[in-house]
């Protein structure tokens, strides 16, 4: 990220010339803004966190042999450190080259941010990484502790690089991890993840631990104790395949008190999660992909939204007065929507919007007195199994969530292909399509099916809420699975004049589509009430016209 010399001919120098001579611009440009009306203090300081770290001996030797002065070096030292706050990551470093203002601006930044990126790994060969990296980030965290200087933000991702020792770990971290650090961001190598420990004792040090406010590690071993400081500020904690036990996690939960967002992933070390009635203000807890797993139980009282996902276990919400958002996902194993139907009423009885996804879903949701009288947003999942045939999943069971949820206005359904057979429908509609009678949604108004196919199960579900939703606003059924996309955009790809290409459809599943149009058109659109907005999405005739 930092300027380097480069011989005055060559290719490289005339670009980063280029790049600085463009900085310079945009600077003076952000100067002029600084000082209109629509220019707020709260903006400056939200972008102070876009701010980078520096190789600070080669941005000085970039300094000095550029001479040209700018007007940015006369002004207020708080106006500076300002302006350079409102740059992205390559301006801010190109004109600490050519300003000596904006040099000493960079040098006692207080957010540090060591990535592949700022510490331009990806040009070194592999096995030259682990020196370089241990030289530059040493150098750069030397400089602010020689300094003085008081780092609020440290982001070490150092995850591409392997077999760091633990004495530089631990003496990076002892450096910056003083009275004044608000945020520690530690992401490590996978192979890591039993080979170090983090010093828990700089968390000890109270002034430390009442400053840090966001503390986010990914793949280390880390064991708090009762020593642990008060984290009286910590209001985010994220734990990414981190071993870590359950006695460990309640002596770090036992201290952060103002914890408002909690995410733990790939813990396997964690049995019985327990979520303490003590974090008063904790509004969202994710939990994914933990193996062992077996009980959660959660006494946070205003919790708001919970998403989970891995392997069906014990789930208990001891207040669910605040718990209107719900995600629940099973990527391996079948039953989540059994599970869903059956539980999520007593488990979170006020939830307003549930999303549930599923793999290789093969048993009928039951029919079941409870309600959810509160939902409002329902979005269900169906993904294909990875292996194996496609599950005999019946569609048309969904009613069953339908039913249990009067106040339910939107309905989202994505089903993956080879999420269900597709046995297709026989006959004229009046005879062989089942029908539920006596169910009417009074408040259903959106609902939106992708990956519509030609089984009977979907036309018979589909038809259902047609005829029995009177409030119904608007249908949309795409038949093309999601593929209908341009890359990186939204919305199909014209016809008049090749921009983009949607995603390719194997000859499969572009027979399917065809059929599923056919059958959306002969089975349900003629049953689509006038003041009905309804649409079949099929497949694009310019990108979608034969095999691919």
């Amino acid at each position: 990220m930092s300027p380097r010399r480069r011989h005055p001919g060559s290719s490289r120098s005339r670009s980063r010339s280029a790049a600085i001579h463009n900085a310079v611009r945009r600077t003076r440009r952000r100067l002029r803004k600084l000082h209109s009306p629509a220019n707020s203090g709260s903006k400056a300081s939200s972008a102070e966190t876009n701010g980078a770290t520096c190789q600070q001996g080669d941005i000085s030797q970039g300094a000095e042999n550029v001479r040209q002065e700018l007007v940015f070096d006369k002004l207020p030292e708080d106006i500076l450190h300002r302006i350079h706050s409102l740059m992205p990551v390559q301006d801010a470093a190109c004109v600490a080259c050519v300003s000596r203002g904006f040099l000493r601006s960079w040098r006692c930044y207080s957010k540090l941010v060591l990535n592949d990126q700022t510490l331009r790994l990806t040009e070194k060969k592999f096995e030259e990484r682990k020196i370089y990296v241990i030289n530059k980030v040493d150098k750069i965290l030397e400089n602010h502790y020689d300094n003085g200087v008081k780092v609020k933000t440290l982001e070490l991702d150092i995850a591409s690089c392997s077999n760091i020792k633990r004495s530089y770990l631990d003496k990076w971290l002892r450096i910056t991890v003083k009275s004044g650090i608000e945020e520690l961001n530690l992401e490590m190598p996978l192979d890591m993840k039993k080979n170090y420990r983090f010093p828990c004792s700089i968390l000890s040090d109270e002034a430390a631990a009442s400053s840090i406010q966001s503390l986010r590690l990914l793949a280390c071993d880390f064991h708090p104790t009762s020593t642990l400081g008060l984290l009286r500020r910590l209001t985010f904690l994220n734990l990414a395949l981190v071993n870590i036990t359950e006695e460990g996690l309640g002596h770090l939960l036992s201290k952060s008190s103002a914890l408002e967002r909690l995410e733990i992933v790939g813990c396997d070390g964690i049995v019985f999660l327990k979520i303490p009635c003590t974090l008063q203000h904790l509004k969202f807890l994710s939990v994914t992909k933990c193996k062992m797993l077996q009980v959660v139980e959660i006494g946070a009282p205003k919790l708001c939204s919970f998403h989970f996902g891995g392997t069906l276990l014990e789930i208990s919400v001891k207040n669910p007065l605040e718990l209107t958002h719900v995600n629940l996902s099973s990527f391996c194993l079948s039953g989540i929507l059994s599970y869903a139907r059956t539980r999520i009423p007593s488990i979170a009885r006020y939830v307003e919007s549930l999303t549930l996804l599923g793999r290789s879903e093969n048993a009928s949701t039951p029919m079941l007195p409870s309600k959810l009288p509160h939902l409002k947003n329902l979005e269900i999942r169906l993904l294909a199994p990875v292996v194996g045939f496609s599950p005999s999943y019946d569609a048309f069971s969904l009613v069953s969530f339908l039913d249990a949820s009067p106040a339910l206005e939107s309905f989202i359904l994505h089903v993956e292909q080879d999420a269900m057979t597709h046995d297709p429908v026989v006959g004229e509609y009046d005879e062989c399509l089942r029908q539920k009678l006596g169910c009417w949604h009074n408040c259903l108004k959106q609902v939106a099916i992708t990956g519509f196919c030609s089984a009977k199960s979907l036309v018979e579900l589909t038809v259902h809420i047609i005829e029995s939703t009177h409030s119904l606003e608007r249908l949309t059924l795409d038949t093309t699975y999601g593929y209908d996309k341009r890359v990186g955009t939204i919305g199909k790809c014209p016809t008049s004049r090749k921009i983009g290409q949607c995603w390719p459809m194997s000859k499969r599943t572009l027979e399917e589509a065809h059929r599923a149009v056919k059958t959306a058109g002969r089975y349900i659109m003629g049953r689509v009430p006038l003041t009905v907005q309804s649409e079949v999405l099929e497949p694009c005739s310019r990108c979608h016209t034969g095999n691919q």
